[in-house]
């Protein structure tokens, strides 16, 4: 969880510093959807990959829940792969978005009586609300895409890796705790 809070939040700062083409003056800028394209599906790919990794990882219940999200993914590469306008950008980061959210909803749900399993439900309204404002945003240009997809990730990043880094502390503090207790 921690790598992919800090592959969101990476994310998030490369849309931030991501140069711009000029378009008439200088308030007027614009990102081409080829690029949006690239940068969308490298996130996806990767952010794809660590899920199914944390997924294959996890011994859990949360496995099939994390398996899923990973083959959320899949729709979403496809959908970019075919993308060459900026509507077929929207749709494809909405489906994404959403399902993403919906599945991370449903961990928070299964999960919402153990402790710091609040980031699972900011983290899931997150994903939905960009499904819900890309889909929404009928006008929205490519860079608007990507500014939005990229806040969105860089939010859930800071969330998700608070959220494994405290889950990770807990465990050893957890660990070394109940090593103590035998040792007494």
């Amino acid at each position: 969880m921690v790598l992919r809070g800090g592959l969101a939040v990476v994310f998030g700062l490369v849309t931030v510093f991501w140069p711009r083409e000029q378009i008439g003056s200088p308030t007027n800028l614009n990102i081409a959807v080829t690029t949006v394209d690239v940068l969308l599906l490298a996130y996806l790919a990767l952010h794809g990959v660590l899920v199914l990794a944390q997924g294959l990882r996890t011994q859990t219940d949360m496995r099939m829940p994390l398996l899923g999200q990973a083959v959320v993914v899949v729709p979403g590469i496809v959908f970019l792969l075919l993308a060459d306008a900026t509507g077929q950008l929207r749709a494809a980061i909405a489906v994404w978005a959403v399902l993403h959210g919906l599945i991370e909803l449903w961990i928070w749900r299964t999960h919402r009586d153990e402790r710091m399993s609040s980031d699972f439900l900011i983290v899931g309204g997150i994903h939905v609300l960009l499904g819900v404002v890309v889909l929404a945003g009928t006008e929205m240009n490519a860079l608007s895409v990507l500014g939005f997809t990229g806040a969105a990730a860089m939010i859930a990043g800071v969330f998700s890796l608070v959220g494994g880094y405290s889950r990770r502390s807990c465990g050893r503090a957890g660990t070394v705790a109940g090593a103590e207790a035998e040792e007494s």
